[in-house]
C-alpha cells in the first residue's frame, strides 16, 4: 500500500474527476425532468448515507468508537445537504455552501488519509466529499441558490457557537477524539502545516475560515455591483 502522494498521478486524475462530475453533472439534468432530477438528489443523498455508513463501521466499529461519532465538520456538512433536498430550507443550502466548499474542496484536494488510491478509506474520502459539493452545485445550477453578504455574517456566528460547543466535546471524550481537528492538526500535507502548533492553531483555522467565507462571497459581490451600476 502506497503512502498518499498529493503529486502523484492517481491522487490527481481521481480527483480530476471527482471535481468533473460535481461541476457538470448538474449542468446536464438542467433541463431534464423533475424526475430524474429527482433521482438524482436521491443518488446524492444515497451515497452521502453509505459513506456515513462506511465511516461508522470503519473507525467507530473497526477502530475506536470515538474515532466514529458523526460530529466532524464535513459530516454536519453532509447532513445539511441531505436537509437541504428535504426541506429546501435556505440555512441548510448556506451552511452546506461555506463549509462544503471550503472544507469538502480541501479534503479532495489533501485527504486526511495515510494511504492514496487504491486503499479503501481514500476512495470512501473522495467520493464522500465528492457528494458535499455535488449537493451543493446541484442547489446553485439547479435551484438558483446563492448567498448574499448577511448570509456569511450567520454562517459565521452558528459555526462559532458550533465551534464552542465541539471544543469541550474533544475532552470530554477524549483520545483519540479530535473533531473539527481542534485537538491536533490532520495529518498528512495541508495547509495547517502552515499554522502554530496546537492549541493555537484553533485561532489560525478560525482565522482562514473567516477569510474563507467572505472570499467565497466576493464574486457575488462584484456581480451585484456589476448589475446596479450597469441597471
Amino acid at each position: 500500500m502506497n503512502n498518499l502522494n498529493l503529486l502523484s498521478s492517481s491522487h490527481i486524475i481521481f480527483t480530476s474527476l471527482c471535481f468533473l462530475i460535481i461541476i457538470f453533472t448538474p449542468k446536464l439534468f438542467f433541463n431534464k425532468s423533475k424526475s430524474s432530477q429527482k433521482f438524482l438528489v436521491n443518488s446524492i443523498i444515497f451515497l452521502i448515507l453509505v459513506n456515513q455508513g462506511m465511516d461508522l463501521y470503519r473507525e467507530g466499529y473497526l477502530l475506536e468508537w470515538k474515532l466514529g461519532l458523526p460530529l466532524h465538520l464535513c459530516d454536519f456538512t453532509s447532513f445539511s445537504v441531505i436537509l437541504y433536498f428535504l426541506t429546501k430550507r435556505k440555512e441548510f443550502f448556506l451552511f452546506s455552501f461555506f463549509f462544503g466548499i471550503a472544507g469538502g474542496g480541501m479534503s479532495l484536494l489533501t485527504p486526511d488519509v495515510t494511504y492514496g488510491f487504491p486503499y479503501v478509506g481514500y476512495i470512501q474520502n473522495q467520493i464522500g466529499h465528492a457528494m458535499i459539493l455535488l449537493g451543493v452545485s446541484y442547489a446553485m445550477i439547479i435551484d438558483n441558490q446563492r448567498p448574499y453578504l448577511g448570509d456569511v455574517h450567520k454562517v459565521l456566528f452558528f459555526t462559532t457557537l458550533l465551534l464552542l460547543i465541539m471544543y469541550p466535546i474533544n475532552y470530554l471524550l477524549g483520545p483519540p477524539a479530535n473533531y473539527w481537528f481542534l485537538v491536533e492538526k490532520p495529518i498528512g500535507d495541508n495547509v495547517t502545516n502552515f499554522m502554530r502548533a496546537e492549541p493555537f492553531h484553533i485561532i489560525d483555522i478560525y482565522i482562514l475560515a473567516v477569510i474563507v467565507c467572505y472570499l467565497m462571497y466576493m464574486p457575488y459581490f462584484l456581480r451585484d455591483k456589476f448589475k446596479n451600476k450597469n441597471a
